[in-house]
């Protein structure tokens, strides 16, 4: 991939930074600096995010590997260390309290049985939201922005509509119940699972299984209880999913339904699935993308629109990491690391123009 761009956000970046120092205060192996020096000399702004960091940790051993490794650039003395503990010490309590109003922002339902077998209600989240709910039977449901989900519960059946956007569902088991959701011109139904649907239109849809399996039909078929506990074992060989004209994933699997057709099913590297995944921890990951996709899917969490003035520019392959929403981050890691310059034509356009 060595025509592939890497420009990650600040944030990334001092963050491995952070891991290589502390690495460095217990010391590097050979394998170790290696893969430093590859990682510090991919861009400048590597090389002066360890150095900054390197002036906040008080430790001889770390100054000591960095004059090792690069002789004729300047590291500061040990006098200027004396704050370090107390950053860290910050950045420990940041973590913290963003974890616990991540916990405060779960809303949980306590009901009676009769109140969980009969349900309905809409979930929605705003563009550049995220949000996390648990529903009567205990299956979690996680929306990414801009996304609409209706809950209708019966005795017989768990139905969702995913009329817009994304969401990730952790099934509560419930044999007498199957657990189906509905988007665009397909249905997907549950056979004990976690998994994650996009809509993207009508007719195009991604699934992605992380446990369990999940059967692709068309709306009209209705899985009942007796052919739920059936197509606990079934697979697309089974006779039962051909009649159906069904299709099965399994866990480590994603489906695309580009126009109503399902593609063929990809198997899925741990990778993949942390990219297609990484909004459920409010992260972008981008490995070799064109950047005029990169943009589309940064514009989903936010109003900002981008112009590329260099129609080059939009087949240009990058990759990085970024916090959702983050525009400022993201135009900043593109001047920085590619020489991207923007342009604000308006409260929500951006232009942008190799510099």
């Amino acid at each position: 991939m060595s025509n592939v761009h890497q420009f990650s956000s600040k944030e990334l970046i001092q963050s491995q930074a952070s891991r290589w120092i502390s690495a460095m205060d217990r010391g590097l192996s050979d394998n170790e600096k290696e893969q430093f020096n590859k990682w510090v000399k991919q861009s400048k702004a590597h090389q002066d995010a360890v150095f900054d960091l390197a002036k906040l940790w008080d430790e001889l051993s770390v100054l000591n590997e960095l004059s090792a490794l690069f002789p004729n650039k300047q590291v500061p003395s040990k006098s200027t260390f004396a704050t370090a503990h107390y950053a860290m010490a910050a950045s420990v309590i940041a973590v913290l309290l963003i974890a616990t109003f991540m916990f405060a922002g779960l809303n949980y339902y306590s009901e009676s049985s009769q109140d969980q077998a009969k349900y309905s209600k809409i979930y929605r989240t705003k563009v550049g939201e995220q949000a996390t709910y648990v529903l009567p039977d205990s299956t979690i449901v996680q929306l990414n922005t801009n996304s609409l989900l209706e809950v209708a519960y019966t005795q017989g059946r768990r139905q969702l509509i995913l009329s817009r956007g994304e969401g990730r569902f952790n099934v509560a088991k419930d044999a007498s119940r199957p657990f189906s959701v509905m988007a665009g011109d397909k249905s997907f139904t549950a056979l004990g699972t976690i998994f994650n649907v996009q809509r993207n239109a009508a007719s195009d849809l991604e699934l992605v299984v992380t446990e369990g399996k999940v059967m692709i039909t068309d709306p009209t078929v209705e899985v009942n209880a007796k052919d739920f506990i059936e197509l606990q074992t079934a697979s697309n060989e089974t006779q039962q999913v051909k009649n159906i004209k069904a299709s099965i994933v399994i866990s480590g699997e994603k489906a695309l339904i580009k126009e109503s057709i399902t593609k063929p099913i990809k198997q899925l590297s741990i990778d993949d699935v942390q990219r297609d995944l990484a909004w459920q921890q409010g992260m972008l990951i981008f490995n070799g993308e064109p950047l005029s996709e990169a943009l589309q899917e940064v514009s989903r969490y936010t109003a900002t629109r981008f112009e590329l003035k260099d129609p080059a520019l939009a087949s240009l392959k990058v990759a990085g990491v970024f916090k959702a929403g983050d525009i400022l981050g993201l135009l900043d890691s593109l001047q920085a690391n590619l020489a991207i310059e923007h342009e604000r034509l308006g409260e929500h356009i951006v232009s942008l123009t190799q510099g």
